[in-house]
């Protein structure tokens, strides 16, 4: 989904009303409608109508209110519970058909703080939409408290923003003195730019792409990560065999770090790899032969030397092989600037370019963690993640997959932020199973770019999809996203 302004939304929405048979109601009813259907696919909300016993509807005057009032009452909720910053007469008209189209007993207009149980209840912040500006008006930032101390003091329910988080500026990104905490946001149409912004992560929460076809604003150099990225993937003819599937050339692993090898290369044919090459140091091949998936041609080398330049339609450089010194560093330089194939830098080959300032291959894909990214580019700490990631990939002639909360891909053109996955994600060995699926599409022919943007956005999916099946867990193992990633795509 692209990124857009406020004004750029709010002009796509007038140029449809003014098509005819297109009236702000129906416009309303095809963002819910839409709403919907993204929630009933998404992991965390499929089943929250029979999780939760009744929703929680905060609203204000505006349209938002509209939208929320009528998402509950489409995902099936047989309670919910308003609670009103202004008169239900104050709202704006198509709020209020809103309201009436809700059957008589289905919804309560609360006047009182709501008593939450320990099942827990959807909270729906319907208060504010993008287009507010300024801070909050006393009434609003009492609902806004309310809101956040119900979360807080009910570790089942789930916030759920409809297009921003109240106190959150849409263009902008800056916060109000009272700003929801949603764990996800509803972008209707197109994500707004300060839902981006350093910081906004842990109000928005997990971003959920609403297309709107019938106002579409259009396209632009920014994006962000959904499932329309799928679309990528070349289809495979009948006849395909492993040789026409993408060869991954690894090398990884060391004493100790015999793990990150392991997950790297397991990525790799999780993702599609037709071949799964794994070169190692001599003195741990023993060890690797046996605890590498069956399906990985396992080599152990004495020197880089050994590693053939040739054959490979991508190459991936760095898990786990421990600090380099200077003549193993540049051994390996000569090895990625000699091939002709995407190369992924992760690791322990970002921190070898770091300390001995080495050249990157033509073909660089870059999947640093915010400390290797300041090991890089120590200039940064003066930059937001945007700046940094936008300024490094233009001054290097790279891609970069700077990872984090809203993992953030460039090629120093085009930007494209990641919207699956969470905190659940924060366990060891993450980067490792990335770096395996971003070799593997680079090797399947796509972009350095989009092979960076579609490999963040599928391991996010695929533990998404483990943290459901476990119950929603504080954490997903990372060697758990493997079997899933077959499934995420």
């Amino acid at each position: 989904m692209f990124v857009h302004s406020c004004q750029a939304m709010r002009q796509a929405e007038q140029t449809a009303i003014g098509r005819e048979g297109v009236s702000s109601a129906s416009l309303m009813q095809c963002a819910i409608d839409h709403a919907v259907d993204v929630l009933r696919r998404d992991v965390l909300f499929a089943d929250v109508v029979r999780r939760f016993p009744c929703a929680v509807v905060y609203v204000g005057k505006g349209n938002n209110a509209g939208d929320a009032i009528g998402i509950a009452h489409a995902l099936g909720f047989r309670r919910t519970l308003l609670r009103c910053a202004e008169t239900v007469e104050m709202m704006s008209p198509e709020a209020r058909h809103r309201l009436e189209l809700v059957p008589s007993g289905c919804l309560v207009i609360s006047r009182e703080r709501p008593q939450i149980g320990a099942e827990g209840a959807l909270f729906i912040d319907g208060l504010l939409g993008s287009g507010a500006r300024g801070e909050l008006r006393q009434e609003y930032a009492i609902l806004v408290q309310e809101l956040n101390s119900l979360r807080a003091s009910s570790p089942r329910s789930i916030t759920l923003a409809v297009d921003i988080p109240t106190g959150l500026q849409a263009d902008t990104g800056a916060k109000s003195e009272f700003s929801v905490r949603a764990d996800a946001t509803l972008a209707i149409g197109c994500v707004k730019p300060g839902m981006l912004v350093d910081g906004a992560e842990d109000l928005v929460g997990r971003i959920l792409c609403v297309p709107l076809p019938e106002a579409d604003p259009g396209e632009s150099d920014l994006c962000v990560a959904d499932e329309g990225l799928l679309q990528l993937l070349p289809r495979r003819a009948y006849s395909c065999f492993k040789n026409c599937a993408g060869r991954v050339r690894i090398l990884a692993g060391s004493p100790g770090l015999i793990g990150a090898a392991c997950m790297a290369s397991e990525a790799a044919l999780h993702a599609g790899a037709g071949l799964v090459e794994l070169y190692c140091p001599r003195s741990i091949y023993s060890i690797l032969a046996v605890k590498a998936a069956p399906e990985v041609m396992v080599h152990g080398v004495q020197n880089i030397s050994e590693v053939p330049q040739q054959g490979a339609q991508a190459l991936l450089v760095g898990p786990g092989l421990g600090p380099l010194q200077k003549k193993e560093a540049e051994a390996i330089q000569e090895l990625w600037r000699a091939v002709d194939c995407p190369v992924v830098l992760d690791a322990d080959a970002l921190n070898a370019i770091a300390a001995h300032g080495l050249s990157l291959p033509q073909q660089a894909i870059l999947t640093p963690h915010p400390g290797e990214m300041r090991r890089l580019f120590p200039g940064s700490v003066e930059l937001s993640r945007t700046q940094t990631a936008l300024q490094f990939a233009i001054e290097n002639s790279c891609t970069l997959l700077l990872k984090g909360a809203r993992s953030i891909v460039t090629d120093g053109v085009s930007m494209c932020y990641n919207s699956s996955g969470g905190p659940f994600m924060a366990t060891g060995g993450q980067g490792d199973v990335l770096a395996g699926v971003v070799a593997a599409l680079a090797a399947a022919g796509l972009s350095c770019f989009h092979a960076a943007a579609l490999g963040a956005y599928l391991c996010g999916r695929a533990a998404e999809q483990v943290w459901a099946y476990r119950g929603f867990p504080q954490s997903v193992p990372s060697t758990s996203l493997l079997p899933y990633l077959t499934a995420a795509v």
